[in-house]
């Protein structure tokens, strides 16, 4: 059985054979793309290339009541992260402030400023094509309280207030240095959502944290997995 996964009207495919298939059996979608290769560069992109259906790689992806419009070839998303981004929004309480070290188009703020009553989410992202989505997804989604900035987390994260919440959605970047800047910025009784894949957990300190959850998000490879794990100072 083939696998493939869909972003709005896009369907990314492994095989290319059965390009035309999934045009026929599936009415919503309008492209059909083949992954050229592994997640790579600074901005974490799964590039892709079209072989059948609309040649375009932007399309507008709908989840969690929201709308992210979002180009696959310019900015990195997962549509496998749904289930774990309602996980984030049901945990967020009134009044919280929220920085998402790694925002991308924004699927985490924008899903966390449409369903909860958070106070403030500064969304930090260094690409900036994501930067100019998360813009665009703002105002499609109609929400006022995140503030988008264009930069490097751990400069940027030195300025702003102390968070209840820190989400840091870069598992393959992650490591003890990203770690050590946003505890710095966790509020006393506030959460970081450290997301880190399989091989390079066991080089994390997590000494000066309590792990309050530790859960397998997906598994990318055989035999290795992105892990979120849940952390409070001590």
């Amino acid at each position: 059985m083939v696998s493939y996964e869909i972003v709005g009207s896009i369907a990314v495919v492994q095989d290319k054979e059965i390009a035309g298939q999934i045009l026929k059996q599936n009415k919503n979608v309008k492209t059909v793309a083949i992954r050229t290769g592994e997640v790579e560069g600074p901005y974490r992109i799964k590039k892709v290339k079209v072989i059948a259906g609309e040649k375009t790689t932007e399309t507008i992806h709908k989840e969690n009541g929201v709308r992210l419009l979002v180009d696959i070839n310019k900015v990195y998303f997962s549509p496998r992260l749904q289930t774990e981004r309602q996980r984030i929004i049901n945990k967020v309480k009134e009044g919280e402030v929220i920085i998402d070290m790694f925002a991308g188009a924004g699927p985490f703020s924008i899903g966390i400023a449409k369903n909860t009553r958070a106070k403030k989410i500064y969304a930090i992202d260094f690409n900036p094509d994501a930067i100019m989505y998360l813009k665009e997804n703002i105002k499609m989604n109609k929400v006022e309280n995140i503030i988008p900035i264009l930069g490097n987390a751990l400069e940027v994260i030195k300025d702003l207030p102390k968070a209840d919440r820190i989400i840091m959605n870069a598992p393959r970047q992650n490591n003890n240095e990203t770690l050590s800047a946003a505890a710095g910025k966790l509020k006393k009784k506030g959460t970081i959502h450290f997301y880190i894949s399989s091989e390079l957990l066991p080089a994390i300190d997590l000494s000066r944290f309590r792990v309050v959850e530790k859960r397998r998000v997906i598994d990318y490879a055989p035999g290795k997995s992105h892990f979120c794990l849940d952390l409070q100072n001590l």
